[in-house]
């Protein structure tokens, strides 16, 4: 096992901690507290007045349920990892006990901090060609606290010589505080929900009076879904928002690059990750199974860059 030699200051830089082999970097702004991990380069935690506003896990241990981790190269699933691209056959590693590939291939990777002060930073890593994804891509990820609350970017740069299928996702959860996701109040921006079974959403409808959360709705027994049409402010925002019952109104803001946003109840994680006890809000470029379905899907030149922001803010 490796480690980093690490280095706490009380005041001036953010801190760097070894954990359990790997890092973690503590980014602080006024009331503000997040915790980023170079494995994945990913969000640990990230919490307002002490409150927790994402429901992370805990240092030193393996990140569960995909919490806080950038999905690259794609999100969600491909049906039995299997995809064709430019008239050849392809085939990735399936998850263990599932029949389809999930979540990508970075998010285990480690990063390593290209730039970072006490409220900032940015973690670069480079997936290699491999059988099932033969291109090359450079990863780029940032995360900052401002007054506004706390954002983040990613850029994707294909430095392939032959054109890539891509797509990205994010997998923040937001904490509901120390309730049930029943009883939050929740808005999303999208008309059109895609459907499916055992998480293959591929089939587009407009939503109905059980779907439809444009305006604010308690969650109750919904499981809701994978929504996309989404609605957007002036300056291209959508916002999907979790009013907590302990007063905290969470929003979670994304920009034009991701269209789609899916929002999961963790219905079947194990009772230790906290069934139905917080709400996974994952910005998302393409649907699910886009590799097969096309759904999204961006065909990255070689040269070419992706970037695409989304943050949290928090207020009470």
């Amino acid at each position: 096992m490796w480690f980093i030699t690490y280095q706490r200051k009380v005041s001036g830089v953010a801190e760097l901690v070894e954990v359990g082999g790997a890092s973690e970097h503590t980014l602080r702004l006024g009331r503000q507290e997040a915790v980023v991990v170079e494995a994945g380069g990913g969000l640990r935690a990230y919490s307002v007045d002490g409150t927790e506003m994402v429901a992370g896990y805990a240092a030193g241990t393996m990140c569960p349920s995909a919490r806080g981790q950038w999905l690259v190269p794609w999100p969600n699933r491909i049906r039995e990892g299997r995809y064709v691209f430019d008239g050849e056959e392809l085939s990735t590693p399936l998850d263990p006990g599932t029949s389809t590939a999930i979540h990508g291939l970075v998010r285990w990777l480690p990063f390593q901090v290209l730039q970072r002060d006490e409220s900032s930073i940015r973690l670069a890593t480079v997936l290699p060609a491999r059988p099932g994804y033969p291109w090359t891509l450079r990863v780029q990820a940032s995360w900052s606290l401002d007054d506004s609350g706390l954002s983040s970017a990613l850029w994707v740069e294909n430095l392939s010589d032959t054109a890539a299928p891509f797509a990205a996702g994010a997998h923040p959860y937001l904490s509901v505080g120390d309730g049930f996701v029943d009883d939050a109040t929740v808005t999303v921006p999208g008309s059109t929900i895609l459907l499916g079974e055992n998480g293959m959403m591929t089939q587009r409808t407009a939503v109905d009076v059980e779907t439809d959360f444009r305006a604010p709705r308690q969650v109750g027994d919904s499981q809701l879904g994978l929504y996309t049409e989404l609605t957007r402010d002036s300056s291209g925002h959508a916002q999907t928002v979790v009013q907590r019952p302990d007063g905290w109104r969470i929003s979670l803001w994304q920009d034009e690059s991701w269209p789609f946003v899916l929002l999961y109840t963790a219905d079947v994680v194990s009772i230790a990750e906290g069934r139905r006890r917080s709400l996974a809000v994952e910005p998302m470029t393409a649907a699910v199974d886009a590799f097969n379905s096309g759904d999204g899907l961006v065909v990255l030149k070689p040269g070419e860059t992706f970037h695409g922001s989304w943050g949290i803010s928090a207020t009470r």
